[in-house]
């Protein structure tokens, strides 16, 4: 023991310096009390949250990202958030490396070796880190999971799946039925061309009609017929990173446990492509799975539609927008640990980002402004670009430019009575081919980092420099402007499903919600669950303890995640098996 005194006085120094910041963090809640009716969580136009942040950027986060990281979790997910904090750590000190493959290697294995020892150094390298973070280096190290190396663990420890393949959804014109009409479907077309919608669909066994999606040999001979369920997943990523294969390491799992068809969603992430284009792409892939039931094994009865964190605010945006629409809604939403609410306004749950190493409130704020849009302008703040080839940029000219020509032809036939289905169909899917090979090569660059990194072929990462909202940003008037743009932006009910009109909500079909104990979007959980219900919509919020955000991508390394697990997929099949007392005919449009 006395060999081993340092140790011992570091670890209570650490803790007084925690308690410090924990009871500063109590004076804050203490504040939102005071100024808080009755229930309310999120405190609009009674606090003010950029005064807010400058109290917050004043915390000393480094007990929180090491001695005390993951504290309030479980043992098996803190060694977990260790991992993640030496990988985020190390990878950090190789984002600007220019060194040869030999040399890089070798400088990873040290810095990871250096970092998994020595705690308080990571703890420093990491909350600086955080306070200086772009969202070039969130979009490449929440990409790690995507290496080639990375994507196969799922091949290896999950269960053996019959169906799990990529798939293309083709562009097609499309009509849902409203009020006796049909309502045409519009293809996704802002901020980049049109492209068709990919996923990956996962089944435990092969359904009749999904060869013609799928494409692959089935490797039986015996061919199931139909599910009356289809679950319709999206993925998290705070809408700037991730996709379908990211989340595989527990889909798989669902799909055997829950024995039906399971489409995940690869719909393009912002900021090249912010609001509203991953909702507009949702639409049209829920309105083609509407209309082509047959194709994925389900026979076109009951369908759910979720999601985790981002993915779950998409989930109730795309509920919202069916309803508004007058077609039909999807019979069930799920959304676990999902941010409902995206305006930059006060919370207590919104706090506990100080001592969260997943999600603090720096990264929120990069995911918020690419999602909303909110254009930057070029100044040393904005961190380092996304390297593009310019080939890359080329063919996207050529793409707008023929994309632009097919509209003219649109038109040109609409005028003149000309019967072209299936010529604008042909063209729409060589456009839309086109884009999305340029679109992933785009995202394939994100991916591509870590290995240059890791490889030493990387020529040109910077120091990403102060962030916009930094209280030591260079223009704190941009930074203004900034905030109040989000803010604006952020009111829309389908980027803040929290603040829709009571008439929409009421609407809503059964809500299952699975929030956190200790995560910063459980004041969103809860509040909404508390309109449903105020509403006399069926909802039911589960909250877990002592489980970080995203716990759902270390289902395979913690019995706990496991667990967790298995409570969201009892709550699917609670949502299939939900039959409304009074059910709402949605076939009639409702306004904002």
């Amino acid at each position: 023991m006395f060999f081993r005194a340092g140790k011992f006085a570091k670890d209570v120094e650490v803790r007084v310096i925690a308690s410090k910041e924990i009871r500063k963090a109590g004076a804050m809640l203490i504040s939102m009390a005071k100024h808080a009716d009755d229930g309310e969580l999120f405190l609009r136009d009674k606090m003010d949250f950029k005064a807010l942040m400058k109290d917050y950027t004043s915390f000393d986060m480094r007990p929180f990202f090491g001695r005390l990281l993951g504290f309030t979790m479980c043992e098996s997910l803190q060694n977990c958030l260790s991992a993640v904090s030496i990988a985020m750590a190390t990878f950090s000190e190789q984002y600007r490396n220019e060194s040869s493959y030999v040399a890089s290697l070798a400088a990873t294995l040290f810095n990871s070796t250096r970092y998994g020892v020595d705690i308080d150094e990571r703890a420093e390298r990491n909350a600086s880190l955080v306070r200086n973070v772009s969202v070039d280096f969130l979009k490449s190290f929440w990409t790690l999971n995507e290496l080639p190396v990375t994507k196969r663990i799922p091949g290896w420890i999950c269960p053996s799946l019959e169906v799990c393949e990529r798939v293309t959804l083709p562009l097609e014109p499309l009509k849902l039925n409203r009020e006796g009409e049909h309502l045409d479907v519009p293809y996704p077309m802002s901020h980049v061309p049109t492209q068709p919608v990919r996923g990956r669909l996962f089944s435990h066994v092969r359904r009749q009609g999904q060869d013609a999606l799928v494409g692959a040999a089935p490797t039986s001979a015996y061919e199931y017929p139909p599910t009356s369920t289809m679950f319709l997943h999206l993925h998290g990523g705070g809408f700037i990173a991730q996709s379908p294969d990211s989340h595989e390491i527990y889909l798989r799992q669902w799909a055997a446990d829950l024995e039906m068809p399971l489409l995940s969603l690869d719909y393009t992430l912002a900021p090249q492509a912010p609001f509203p284009r991953a909702l507009e792409e949702l639409f049209y892939a829920y309105a083609w799975l509407v209309n082509n039931p047959f194709a994925v094994g389900w026979s076109g009865e009951k369908i759910v539609v979720g999601g985790d964190s981002g993915g779950g605010n998409l989930s109730v945006a795309l509920a919202l927008k069916c309803l508004h629409l007058g077609v039909r809604p999807p019979d069930g939403l799920f959304a676990a640990y999902t941010p409902l609410n995206l305006q930059l306004t006060p919370s207590p749950s919104r706090l506990l980002c100080a001592m969260d190493s997943l999600i603090p409130l720096e990264f929120l704020l990069h995911c918020l402004h690419s999602y909303a849009g909110v254009d930057m302008e070029a100044s040393p703040d904005s961190g380092s670009p996304v390297k593009v080839p310019i080939e890359h940029l080329e063919q996207v000219k050529i793409i707008n430019n023929k994309n632009e020509e097919n509209q003219q032809e649109r038109r040109s036939n609409a005028s003149s009575g000309e019967s072209s289905s299936q010529k604008e169909k042909d063209t729409l899917q060589e456009i839309g081919d086109a884009v999305y090979d340029t679109t992933s090569r785009l995202y394939q660059a994100h991916i591509a980092k870590p290995l240059e990194m890791f490889t030493g072929t990387n020529q040109a990462w910077q120091n990403p420099g102060r962030p916009w909202f930094s209280p030591q940003s260079s223009d704190p008037e941009r930074a203004e402007r900034t905030f109040a743009r989000i803010d604006s932006l952020a009111a829309s009910p389908f980027i803040s499903p929290l603040l829709a009109d009571d008439h929409l909500l009421s609407r809503l079909p059964p809500t299952y919600l699975l929030g956190l104990h200790l995560d910063p979007t459980l004041d969103d959980m809860v509040s909404f669950a508390r309109r449903l219900h105020r509403l006399g919509r069926p909802c039911e919020l589960v909250v877990l303890d002592q489980l970080p955000h995203g716990f759902l991508n270390f289902l395979p390394f913690s019995s706990e995640a496991a667990d967790g697990s298995k409570v969201c997929c009892d709550m699917l099949r609670d949502a299939f098996a939900f039959v409304p007392a009074n059910p709402i005919n949605p076939l009639e449009e409702v306004p904002l």
